[in-house]
């Protein structure tokens, strides 16, 4: 089997930014993002349906079941969400790619948003393996700044 694992990290609150967000506001969003990936990254997603809302019974951190719908093909997706306050959110598929949107600390204090992705291609050939690798660079990169965009207009809204 074929894996590509690939990160992308981006400061939240760079040179200039306005709003600045603080981490509330950028948690708030990260949930918000677990229900309406489309808002988040309407070029790669194309609708969100939560299919069911709980919690892990052993840590008790949210998990969220959530079938999404991308963009190009038009596939579907089942993926769990699970929610680790205030850094991260896991989200697994089916055939264990994983991605994880995490939020971390700088050693001056600085935010970043790093995605990273285990993007897994069973069947791929290695022509499609490298199509699917250019795709995934230039998605996780699109993911990453269309989230901290989308996160600084709800703050300027109010919103989270």
């Amino acid at each position: 089997m074929s894996t590509h694992n690939i990160a992308f990290t981006a400061p939240l609150n760079p040179t200039g930014a306005s709003p600045i967000l603080n981490e509330g506001q950028i948690w708030r969003g990260l949930l918000l993002k677990i229900k309406s990936a489309e808002t988040f990254v309407p070029n790669a997603i194309q609708s969100t349906t939560v299919v069911s809302e709980g919690s892990d019974p052993e840590t008790g951190n949210p998990v969220t079941v959530r079938d999404i719908t991308f963009v190009e093909n038009k596939r579907k997706v089942r993926e769990t969400v699970t929610a680790y306050k205030p850094s991260r959110a896991v989200f697994v598929q089916p055939d264990g790619s994983t991605i994880n949107n995490i939020v971390s600390e700088g050693a001056d204090g600085e935010l970043y948003m790093t995605y990273t992705f285990e993007w897994r291609h069973p069947d791929a050939s290695p022509t499609e393996l490298k199509a699917f690798l250019y795709k995934e660079k230039q998605m996780m990169k699109l993911a990453v700044e269309g989230t901290i965009a989308v996160l600084r207009q709800l703050a300027t809204n109010g919103k989270i």
